[in-house]
């Protein structure tokens, strides 16, 4: 790819040549390195590839070999700009084109969340642009790692949250629970640490040394696998420490604290049918209505609908198309029975239990109550389970003489 746009850039011909001496022709080229390829040669011709420039230095080698040399193709930017010349607007605009794409890909413009449940994708992606990533921020400020670890402490609920690049999209990925899969394998010198509090059930260590047992009670973020490793002579005495990426699989019983509640009284939405619809443009970080809307009705939902706009998969451009929908509904009030709120109660546990079993926990105790106080349903208790809780901390190595 790198040779062609090369040779796209410097200009290339197809040639097409003829005569008796056409094969001395193609050997007094080679050996004077003349750049050629795609060469398919038969018994009265030969047509190859060739660049501009090495063509205009073979007149001596055409005279000497007395062949006949037609061009059949010219292609590249040298002849784009020559059949464009007096159409400077033209030219311009292209330039302009790229150079704007060029620059729009040099920022973040899209921040996409992926696994939520405690905390809504709204809230995580509000708090990471008012503090820490805005749209529009260069992509060679932010660094994803420092990102991870900020949030971590932030969002403590989570035992996992991975940051990553994308293009122009920023991709942070939050699991309550971890897969192995999620884990990133360090390859700088790093621990492994507790994710969750929890009582280790298995430890198996592939690099680093394990200090912590099989039995032990460990509390969110502390050292199970250590990269420290002390080396020490026949007398006990320390004479070296190497730094290596910890590497292993760590698993605990785990107390998981479940909560959820909803009201007994509530209201049924019955649509009408009546919407209206209007449509607006977000561009560089503002945003402009193309269709103003003057809803009438007393209760309505607000249904939007967004295209952003992007090159491939992941480059995406300051530049999102909304479409909203006002769609007029009628409130008919309801309420669950106590049977109807238990059913209920327990269906919203069994998805978050069955959430749980897909990324590899195991469940070993299910403790929780259903209550009803002030008109609402509560559901609460702990959920005991064996799931993986080592996840890779990077070292903060301090050289001798420093200070922390």
């Amino acid at each position: 790819m790198y040779i062609k746009l090369i040779r796209w850039l410097k200009g290339y011909i197809k040639l097409n040549i003829e005569g008796t001496y056409k094969d001395r022709f193609i050997n007094i080229c080679t050996k004077n390195n003349v750049n050629m390829w795609g060469m398919n040669s038969c018994e009265k011709n030969i047509t190859t590839y060739m660049l501009y420039n090495d063509y205009k230095n073979t007149r001596k080698y055409i005279d000497k070999t007395d062949v006949s040399i037609q061009i059949i193709e010219k292609i590249g930017l040298p002849f784009l700009c020559k059949a464009y010349k007096k159409r400077y607007g033209f030219m311009l605009g292209i330039a302009l084109f790229f150079f704007l794409i060029y620059s729009f890909t040099s920022y973040i413009w899209d921040i996409n969340v992926i696994g939520e449940s405690i905390y809504t994708k709204e809230e995580i992606v509000k708090n990471v642009r008012d503090n820490y990533v805005d749209i529009g921020t260069p992509i060679e400020d932010i660094n994803c790692e420092e990102l991870e670890k900020i949030l971590r402490v932030e969002y403590d609920k989570v035992a996992w949250i991975s940051c990553e690049l994308k293009g122009t999209q920023l991709n942070i990925e939050i699991t309550e629970t971890i897969e192995q899969d999620t884990i990133k394998v360090s390859n700088n010198p790093c621990n492994i640490i507790a994710a969750k509090d929890g009582v280790v059930t298995k430890i198996v260590t592939r690099n680093g040394k394990t200090i912590k047992t099989i039995g032990e009670e460990v509390k969110k973020g502390d050292v199970i696998i250590t990269g420290v490793i002390n080396i020490y002579n026949d007398y006990d005495e320390l004479i070296e420490t190497n730094y290596v990426p910890s590497d292993g699989d760590v698993y605990a019983i785990v107390e998981n604290e479940y909560y959820d509640e909803f009201d007994l009284e509530y209201y049924d939405k019955v649509y009408t049918g009546n919407e209206t619809k209007g449509y607006s443009i977000f561009f560089m970080n503002k945003s402009y209505e193309t269709k103003k809307t003057n809803v009438e009705y007393e209760l309505y939902d607000i249904i939007t609908s967004e295209r952003k706009i992007k090159l491939g998969s992941s480059v995406y451009l300051p530049v999102v198309l909304y479409e909203i929908t006002m769609k007029e509904y009628e409130a008919v009030p309801c309420s669950y029975t106590k049977e109807e709120a238990e059913e209920k109660a327990y269906k919203r546990m069994a998805l978050y239990i069955d959430e749980l079993g897909k990324k590899g926990v195991s469940i070993l105790e299910n403790n929780v109550t259903i209550e009803f106080v002030n008109n609402k349903c509560i559901i609460s208790g702990i959920i005991v389970t064996e799931e993986l809780i080592g996840v890779p901390s990077e070292l903060i190595i301090i050289e001798q003489g420093e200070t922390q």
